[in-house]
């Protein structure tokens, strides 16, 4: 089966200036994503999506492909990964007669996803027979939203309302960051959405859940990735 890997990467972020291919404990942060997906044992073709020159280059440098350069008009603040998903994999069937399997979608922004996380995402996939796979990690029960005056709103489900304990709620997960999302390529072009038919989880560590959007999550993510291995071993033996 092919397992076509996509790296969304387009040149204009504001968050971060460059964060893309802004140096991350030394390397350009998207090297990071691409080395990830050429290990993994089931994907077989790495792809990087992008409008930048500069950021072509340094794709191509770390051995990912660039097919074409995505239109302006797909790497604008507003525009959706998954246009520039249908514009890659468009430009593949038309030049290349290439469909894939599935498609697995790497966001840059999570240096702290290993190997294991994407083949392990993709091995559930394939076991449960599902159409699409995204990760996720623990979070909170409890949720609020607080408007203008600060006042707080429960969003939660009515059901947590029964008990404040946490040992007595039902464990709820949310979007890790887009660490990995995989699915059936015919139903994703029929969807647009990674987010379609059959969807199951695959559960992440929250402390390797970081999503890298603003210059505080820059900074704590270098601190933690410097001391990935020491942490994991901590945790693991934790008494």
């Amino acid at each position: 089966m092919e397992f076509l890997a996509i790296i969304p990467a387009r040149g204009g972020s504001k968050g971060i200036p460059h964060k893309n291919i802004r140096k991350f404990n030394g390397r350009p942060l998207i090297s990071y994503t691409i080395a990830q997906a050429k290990k993994s044992k089931f994907i077989t073709r790495v792809a990087v999506s992008t409008e930048a020159e500069n950021i072509a280059a340094i794709s191509k440098k770390y051995g990912a492909e660039v097919p074409c350069l995505r239109p302006k008009s797909l790497a604008k603040d507003n525009s959706k990964a998954v246009d520039a998903v249908l514009h890659l994999l468009d430009y593949l069937k038309t030049k290349e007669n290439y469909v894939p399997d599935y498609i697995v979608a790497l966001q840059v922004t999570s240096p702290m996803r290993l190997v294991e996380d994407i083949d392990g995402a993709i091995s559930l996939l394939l076991k449960r027979k599902a159409d699409a796979v995204v990760s996720l990690c623990a979070t909170e029960q409890l949720l609020y939203i607080k408007d203008k005056k600060d006042l707080l709103k429960m969003v939660s489900d009515e059901k947590f309302l029964k008990s404040t304990n946490r040992q007595e709620l039902l464990q709820t997960y949310k979007l890790d960051g887009s660490m990995v999302y995989a699915i059936k390529t015919k139903v994703f072009l029929k969807e647009k959405s990674f987010l379609a038919g059959k969807l199951i989880g695959y559960v992440i560590p929250r402390w390797r859940a970081l999503d890298l959007d603003e210059p505080q999550d820059f900074v704590v993510s270098e601190l933690i990735f410097r001391h990935r291995n020491k942490l994991a071993r901590k945790i693991k033996n934790f008494i």
